[in-house]
């Protein structure tokens, strides 16, 4: 049976079948109907009769309520299958502005007590959008999850994230477990990340930040780098990097580094030092020009723990100045002295003069000349090398006459 009403803008209809299996019997009646108003509500049921132990049923409700303030979307819905499952579900959809919402509610029962809806579940989530004049964006994320049945799974999860032209900033945080909903929970996960960017047209200025909270086994995490540089004039930038972990820094670094050349005069600075549970190291470099034509470099070493290494310092100086060359390295601490070495050569036309010193820890001083003249009829050689108990000397020349050839040696 089959029918149509139409009431006020209602239209209702219904359908109805009986099956007789047996002739006394009852009949297995499978019934259903659906009720309808135009834009706003519908309602849905199916009931079967005398085919199982008790009726089985299932009905729908839905409603929408639309103006200009608020859309809301209604759920309610109840199922019944013997022996089977029991349940009642209420749901709900809504908008307000920029912000949509949604809630979740499951009375449930399972096999044999599918009558006694003794189970519930739970579920929410919420989503929140907004761009300000000055376009910055936010967003505003929730969702829990909470069941009586299985209470060792109820969480709850909040998202922020927050963006504009100088600043990125995202947190989450998730509560979970029997106590997820009470304040001193600890069974809980914490995550957040910044960047942020202060930079003017004369200076570049980010900062980084990542910290991460689990109080039940008791972490607290923290990375941070920040780093500056000037843009305009003297260049002269900054790097720092840092992971603290439970109130401890197992990881420190820093980098600087400095550039106050001026008059086609190069002068450089720069720093690293880093500090860990293994090592520590401090390492600075210096070059500079006192003049076009020389180059001065110190480099200055410490480490410790792993491997000591205390103030060693290693300074180079290179000249180049038309025929003059010259060269000097001295490697030292302030207890001990490790190499020290320097040359001077000076280069005309035929002649090549040159004068070394080499001292280290494992040799006294040790001096080294060198004479050389070389022209078309005439050589000369002279090669000196002294210490401080030895030395020797090697002496040549070299003479071409017409028609006669004269060496002498010693």
């Amino acid at each position: 049976m089959t029918g149509l009403q139409t009431v006020s803008g209602e239209q209702r209809y219904t359908t109805q079948l009986e099956v007789k299996l047996i002739k006394q019997g009852s009949p297995i009646i499978l019934s259903g109907n659906i009720t309808k108003q135009l834009g706003k509500k519908m309602a849905f049921s199916v009931s079967l009769h005398n085919l199982l132990k008790d009726a089985a049923f299932l009905s729908v409700f839905l409603e929408k309520k639309v103006d200009d303030k608020l859309r809301q979307y209604s759920l309610e819905g109840e199922t019944y299958f013997p022996g089977v499952l029991g349940s009642h579900t209420i749901g709900l959809l809504q908008q307000q502005g920029s912000l949509w919402s949604n809630a979740l509610r499951i009375k449930y029962g399972l096999l044999g007590d599918a009558k006694n809806l003794r189970h519930e579940c739970n579920a929410g989530q919420k989503i929140k959008v907004e761009t300000s004049p000055n376009e910055a964006y936010k967003l505003d994320l929730g969702h829990e999850l909470h069941c009586t049945q299985t209470p060792s799974y109820n969480h709850k999860v909040h998202l922020r994230h927050e963006e504009s032209a100088s600043r990125l900033y995202s947190q989450l945080e998730v509560n979970y477990g029997k106590h997820w909903d009470e304040i001193n929970n600890k069974r809980k996960l914490l995550i957040s990340q910044t960047f942020k960017n202060s930079s003017s047209p004369s200076q570049v200025n980010y900062f980084m930040e990542f910290t991460m909270q689990v109080p039940e086994k008791q972490v607290n995490y923290r990375t941070q780098l920040q780093h500056s540089r000037t843009a305009q004039g003297r260049s002269e930038s900054s790097t720092n990097f840092k992971v603290q972990y439970n109130d401890r820094m197992p990881f420190v670094a820093g980098l600087q580094w400095k550039d106050t050349s001026r008059n086609y005069l190069r002068k450089w600075e720069g720093a690293l030092n880093m500090d860990t549970p293994w090592l520590y190291l401090y390492m600075a470099h210096k070059l500079h020009q006192p003049e076009r034509s020389a180059y001065l470099s110190t480099m200055e070493l410490t480490a410790g723990k792993a491997l000591s290494i205390k103030n060693l310092v290693v300074e180079m100086f290179c000249k180049d100045k038309g025929n003059e060359k010259e060269g000097k390295i001295h490697i030292y601490t302030p207890t001990t002295t490790y190499l020290q070495a320097s040359t001077v050569n000076h280069l005309e036309r035929n002649v090549l003069h040159s004068y070394s010193e080499v001292v280290s820890v494992w040799n006294q001083l040790v001096r080294n000349e060198i004479h050389l003249e070389n022209s078309e009829h005439a050589k000369f050689l002279c090669f000196k090398i002294k210490s401080t108990k030895q030395e020797f000397n090697l002496s040549a020349d070299y003479l071409h006459l017409q028609g006669v050839r004269w060496l002498y040696k010693c």
